[in-house]
């Protein structure tokens, strides 16, 4: 037995009241009856809302749907958007590192991109980690995205054109740049068989400073 309703967002027969009050609104759709401008709501619910309806009421549907319609546009999105295999022999390279290995290659803060790229929505704890990634790893991974590139010319392009693609989806989507990083992260994780998400957030973080991330470039 069904527990819900298909609810309207903006009402499908709107009373004169709630022409007035939804006026300036934002709609989903123009077509009121479609998928678009429905949300499941519990049946009291339901119908508090359709005899009782306030405008902050009708944005925060608003709001919550939108943030379903970028879920659902995310999840076709990595249907259709893979990443290289040969990303996965970037991530063991990673594990194989040694401190030693890591002071030597670290770079200079000079060289530090990061800065020029981030807005207010990344975050501080962010940009601390990512900087820090940036500093530490960005040297021995672009050393072993040569080395795939000498087995097979164009292959470490390729990935990152891939990368850059990635992101511009979820750039066209609205996404803000902490979300940009958590959903890349994912899917680098989705992509390499990585389990440990640091190691996911090191890769994130190299093509942050290489400009396929956070750039126009």
């Amino acid at each position: 037995m069904r527990v819900f309703d298909v609810a309207h967002i903006y009402p499908l027969n709107a009373t004169p009241h709630e022409q007035i009050i939804l006026k300036h609104e934002v709609r989903l759709s123009i077509n009121i009856d479609c998928e678009e401008n429905f949300i499941a709501l519990c049946k009291e619910c339901h119908k508090i809302y359709d005899t009782k309806k306030t405008v902050e009421e009708y944005r925060q549907l608003v709001e919550i749907k939108k943030t379903i319609n970028k879920i659902k546009i995310l999840s076709q999105t990595w249907d259709k958007q893979t990443l290289h295999k040969d990303i996965s022999t970037v991530a063991r390279d990673i594990e194989k590192l040694s401190d030693i290995d890591i002071k030597n290659t670290s770079l200079s803060f000079a060289a530090l991109k990061l800065s020029e790229k981030k807005d207010e929505t990344l975050g501080l704890l962010n940009e601390m980690k990512i900087s820090q990634y940036i500093l530490s790893f960005f040297t021995p991974i672009r050393d072993s995205l040569k080395k795939l590139e000498m087995e097979e010319k164009a292959k470490s392009l390729f990935i990152c054109s891939q990368v850059k693609s990635y992101y511009t989806l979820l750039l066209m989507q609205g996404f803000n740049q902490n979300e940009i990083f958590e959903n890349m992260c994912e899917w680098f994780m989705t992509n390499t068989g990585i389990k440990d998400r640091a190691k996911s957030e090191v890769l994130v973080s190299y093509f942050i400073q290489n400009c396929e991330i956070f750039s126009e470039c």
